[in-house]
């Protein structure tokens, strides 16, 4: 089951730090993430030490094409990609419904990034990946921020 949208994974598999809590099950299938990595060429070694090197938003804009197209990999074997390629949201909420947080990332970034999808299937999985990160980051910030004035607020 899913317990976040499948795209987020994907950002927890090139280590995106604060979204680890988000590995659904259906992406927690080792053979399909060797699938993938074999494909593109990336060995265990390799992808152990990416997952642990803390990475800067210049790092992932600069990330060897390899790990964008490892994110299609997934994204195509997690069955998340109409047939067009483009992120299909009626799929990924049809495995495990979505938070309207995640449905309004998901919209924006498709929103953003769908057009892009014909001429580089990687760079559009990769894409729609920082995008949703860069989105649920945000607005996890902005919870922290009125939590805080909340609670000095009920002092």
């Amino acid at each position: 089951m899913l317990h976040c949208t499948a795209i987020v994974v994907v950002a927890l598999l090139l280590a995106v730090a604060p979204l680890t809590e988000c590995l659904p099950g259906a992406l927690d299938e080792s053979a399909l993430v060797d699938d993938c990595l074999t494909t593109n060429n990336i060995s265990q070694v390799e992808f152990q030490s990416r997952i642990n090197m803390s990475s800067s938003e210049e790092d992932l804009e600069n990330l060897d094409r390899k790990y964008k197209c490892f994110a299609h990999c997934l994204a195509t074997k997690a069955n998340i990609l109409d047939s067009a390629g483009l992120v299909d949201v009626a799929k990924i909420d049809a495995m495990e419904p979505l938070s309207d947080e995640h449905r309004q990332a998901l919209d924006s970034c498709k929103r953003t990034h769908d057009e892009q999808a014909q001429a580089d299937a990687c760079e559009y999985a990769f894409s729609i990946l920082l995008c949703v990160s860069d989105h649920l980051e945000g607005s996890d910030e902005s919870a922290g921020v009125e939590g805080a004035a909340q609670s000095e607020s009920n002092e």
